[in-house]
């Protein structure tokens, strides 16, 4: 009685191991949406502004910051020299000026008799303190500091080891600023 046998069609079955797959991808897909988009509002990542942070170096050689020799020009790229993380980019120091503005160094002798006298360098030949701004991506953190990149904490009066490409120099950080819209 072969003939009479039926033959019935097994139909999809959706078993506990198909709903196990399905709950891991959503959960897969949930995990990438608030890597991407959570992590930003918890880290602050989205109220990162444009700064503009002011600066000054003390007593170094003039040939550092003359703009002749191109170590120090608008536009170049400024890194923390310790850990190598991107500070910011070089603008004008002042309007219609390059990089940075210098006048003489001086240091300060005290004389046999007491007094103080202030000694500058010559000529601009030597020695010179030099001014200059950076536009950096940061914000200030709840507890009222500024972080470069959301990350490095920076402070007015706080001295910091940047490089460019061609020059290591110690800045002295002067004012931040919110960046003036152009």
């Amino acid at each position: 009685m072969k003939g009479n046998e039926t033959k019935t069609k097994k139909g999809v079955h959706f078993g506990i191991l198909d709903a196990v797959i399905i709950l891991v991808i959503l959960i897969a897909v949930v995990g990438v949406y608030f890597r991407y988009s959570i992590l930003n509002v918890i880290t602050g990542a989205q109220r990162m502004s444009e700064y503009t942070v002011s600066y000054s170096i003390s007593n170094i050689r003039y040939t550092t910051v003359d703009y002749k020799n191109n170590y120090m020009n608008i536009g170049d790229k400024v890194y923390f020299a310790d850990d190598g993380d991107e500070f910011g980019t070089l603008i004008n120091a002042s309007e219609n000026t390059g990089a940075v503005t210098y006048q003489p160094s001086s240091e300060y002798f005290t004389k046999s008799n007491g007094e103080i006298v202030e000694v500058i360098y010559p000529n601009n030949q030597s020695r010179v303190d030099a001014l200059g701004r950076l536009n950096c991506m940061g914000r200030y953190s709840d507890e009222g500091g500024f972080l470069v990149n959301g990350s490095t904490y920076i402070a007015a009066g706080q001295n910091i080891n940047v490089q460019t490409e061609y020059v290591t120099v110690t800045i002295r950080v002067e004012e931040i600023a919110p960046a003036e819209e152009n």
